[in-house]
């Protein structure tokens, strides 16, 4: 099969999910988990060509195609790969999304172009027609060892490799299939609301107040400001406040380092509902075991706030269900909680 037909990252009836940054040499650059680009097309054939920017461990991309999904090992150096998701497709219709299965925190990648075979035409997808969501959280909000099925209730395996990480399977994403709606979900593993705390990026902890207004965010190697003129959601879920408790988990008990702590997570909404007039915002924590004053924490700071915008959702098992990743079955769960509870309350 000749694949001679070859589409820039760039063509008007792709969509990109998430935020992207366009490099000349570099291509699409993708940086956090569950950023997707997704073409319909009638050709024979799909190939992509990618690069990859490694910082940890061995990397994998996530790719649906026709309704099935495929986990796709790439290499870890810098120079231009080819990837052939399928040389033998009938002369129909076809839908493909890749997307980043991993954490920034493990690599960014980039896509330099398809290439779909000989005669290939491009198509107009189907539109999202629900709410255009947006999330600020961590790693349980990236799916993270999601796939570790029969661990539900469990600690993580002790071999985890990030092999069982599947932004696919996270509640955002598994939300905004069931509301037919774009996401954009700027959540990070091991990520808190202050620098100095939480897990990521260590030795030198980042947080989120360095982070929510970025698009690149390796610190150590490309940061870039976000244009938020580019995606203005209408739901935005801050789901933060379980790995703060790192490295001193009493802190937040110390009136002056809560009152902080506070102040820091109401200042990122007022800007973010400054840029987001419209918008609706979503206070939450996840079914990962926490200590329940960050849930009361949230409370206090949905009352200081003041606006008829600012909500607290509660799942069921918060902070109750597992020491433990949430599972694909426990991301269920709490996507389904949550979507019943933002269509009970007319807000998707």
């Amino acid at each position: 099969m000749k694949f001679n037909c070859k589409i820039n990252p760039s063509h008007p009836l792709i969509r990109y999910q998430g935020r992207t940054e366009y490099d000349e040499q570099k291509g699409m650059i993708f940086a956090y988990g569950t950023t997707s680009v997704e073409i319909k097309f009638k050709g024979t054939c799909a190939k992509l060509t990618i690069i990859n920017q490694n910082f940890y461990a061995k990397n994998w991309i996530g790719a649906i195609l026709d309704g099935i999904q495929y986990k796709i090992p790439i290499e870890n150096h810098d120079n231009p790969q080819e990837i052939i998701i399928s040389e033998n497709l009938d002369e129909g219709e076809h839908y493909l999304m890749i997307f980043k299965r991993m954490g920034g925190a493990i690599h960014y990648f980039s896509i330099l172009g398809f290439d779909l075979g000989e005669g290939a035409e491009i198509l107009k997808l189907n539109d999202l027609t629900g709410k255009k969501l947006e999330v600020y959280g961590d790693s349980v909000s990236q799916g993270e060892v999601a796939e570790a099925i029969y661990y539900e209730g469990h600690i993580d395996p002790e071999n985890n490799d990030s092999s069982w990480d599947n932004s696919y399977f996270g509640y955002p994403a598994i939300l905004a299939r069931k509301l037919n709606s774009p996401l954009y979900n700027n959540s990070q593993g091991g990520i808190a609301l202050l620098n100095g705390t939480g897990y990521f990026n260590a030795p030198d902890l980042i947080g989120l107040e360095s982070t929510y207004n970025k698009s690149l965010y390796n610190f150590s190697t490309q940061t870039k400001d976000w244009d938020f003129s580019r995606y203005t959601p209408d739901i935005v879920i801050f789901a933060i406040g379980q790995n703060d408790a790192n490295p001193d988990s009493k802190a937040i008990y110390n009136k002056q380092y809560r009152e902080n702590w506070k102040n820091k997570y109401k200042s990122i909404l007022n800007d973010l509902s400054n840029k987001y007039q419209l918008a609706s915002f979503i206070l939450l924590t996840t079914v990962l075991m926490h200590e329940e004053i960050w849930d009361k924490t949230l409370d206090e700071i949905k009352d200081e706030m003041h606006s008829d915008r600012i909500h607290r959702f509660n799942f069921r098992r918060v902070g109750k269900a597992t020491p433990g990743h949430p599972r694909i079955t426990e991301q269920q769960e709490m996507a389904e909680e949550l979507y019943l509870w933002l269509i009970n309350n007319n807000l998707a």
